[in-house]
């Protein structure tokens, strides 16, 4: 009977690697880009501010993070005073759903 033990120290080695951090930087690019592809614009008539949200995006990196604190981690996140607005919707107003429809379209099996 063969068992098996894992090498922790050399997972956690891998998780936080360079070569992991550049895929989940390109990974989080990749949803940026086709978030920044589908975001509304906004009528420049009626808006104040049309595109700042589509301007807004942004994305971060960095070592020991995810749900357990143990690997590196790419964030992509847009920090338009209206972005929780427009992902989510609100009174009168339908959701976009922009992020979670980027993620979902580039295709990496995220959600």
């Amino acid at each position: 009977m063969s068992s098996y033990d894992p090498d922790h120290m050399g997972m956690r080695e891998f998780l936080n690697s360079t070569g992991m951090m550049h895929m989940v930087e390109h990974v989080a690019d990749q949803i940026m880009y086709r978030a920044i592809a589908i975001s509304p614009v906004g009528d420049p008539v009626l808006d104040e501010h049309p595109g700042r949200y589509l301007m807004s995006f942004h994305t971060r990196s960095h070592h020991m993070g995810g749900a357990t604190g143990d690997r590196a981690e790419a964030v992509v996140y847009n920090d338009a005073p209206e972005a929780i607005y427009v992902e989510f919707g609100h009174r009168g107003s339908e959701p976009y759903h922009v992020l979670l429809r980027a993620a979902r379209d580039a295709g990496y099996g995220l959600l």
